[in-house]
């Protein structure tokens, strides 16, 4: 039977968690800093070895409160959080044969004349004008050598749970105007489910981008949600000028071709499609 450890009991860790009480042939085990002191790595190699953990998929990660612009004020922890943890994590993963997924971000990219792939080389990261945030992202990316890194973008269920992209621009009056790919929680983890529930191997998969086709701008996203009874009366669009950000923004699309190659009979809802689904959910 196939044991997984998910590590952070946060956003997506706790969703996964939940979702996972569907699976059949795998257990699941949750934990936070709290429960597990994973940043100690004598304490989480004894875990892993005494519980029989054949996967580990590390949901933890600095990501900033409201927003990532925390990172700019808090550069250390975000380090810390989002490489050196991690790395350290993966390293102990390896030494001890344990299946790792890291989920990450595909913050990394900016711009509109192509849809970035897990091939390119990112233009929003290390060495670019990019929030920290971003570059913490890349180097981990730099650095690692070892599982499968899934990149995932403005991560979105309902409107009542803080982290949810609905919920965050539900309570912004000013919008800015983009098309940005984003993740639908939903979509995510029962993916990391059926991909550990099979024969997977996540050196066969490496870094891949995990995000809902079809990406919609912000006013379409807003127009749906008011189909739903679920706006807010104030918005506004404004220019990302207007707005007062500490740190610059990714604004990308990112290609989900990869993904289709490597599970081509995997059908992941288009953004449209998953809105729908979570706003039904509120």
């Amino acid at each position: 039977m196939k044991r997984v450890l998910v590590l952070g009991a946060g956003y997506v860790g706790t969703a996964l968690y939940n979702q996972s009480t569907l699976s059949t042939n795998t257990e699941y085990i949750l934990h936070s800093r709290k429960t597990l002191d994973y940043t100690n790595a004598a304490i989480l190699n004894k875990f892993l070895f005494n519980n029989g953990i054949t996967h580990v998929v590390n949901c933890s990660g600095f990501t900033g409160r409201p927003n990532v612009d925390q990172a700019e004020t808090n550069k250390k922890e975000c380090w810390e959080l989002n490489v050196t943890i991690p790395l350290q994590v993966s390293k102990i993963c390896k030494g001890l044969c344990i299946e790792y997924i890291h989920i990450s971000s595909g913050c990394i990219f900016s711009g509109y004349k192509k849809e970035f792939t897990e091939l390119d080389e990112p233009n929003f990261g290390v060495f670019n004008n990019s929030s920290f945030y971003s570059k913490t992202k890349h180097t981990f990316e730099l650095l690692n050598d070892y599982g499968c890194t899934i990149r995932v973008r403005m991560p979105f269920c309902g409107t009542t749970n803080e982290r949810s992209y609905l919920h965050k621009i539900l309570k912004y009056d000013n919008l800015i105007n983009y098309v940005n790919s984003k993740t639908h929680t939903q979509s995510l983890v029962d993916f990391i489910v059926y991909f550990i529930s099979s024969y997977y191997k996540t050196s066969d998969v490496g870094i891949i981008n995990f995000v809902n086709p079809e990406p919609l701008d912000t006013r379409e996203v807003t127009r749906i949600m008011t189909l739903f009874d679920t706006n807010n009366p104030n918005w506004k669009f404004v220019d990302m000028d207007d707005l007062k950000l500490a740190a610059p923004r990714s604004n990308c699309v990112l290609s989900m071709d990869k993904f289709k190659k490597l599970f081509p009979d995997y059908y992941v809802e288009t953004e449209r499609e998953a809105l729908t689904i979570a706003l039904n959910k509120k």
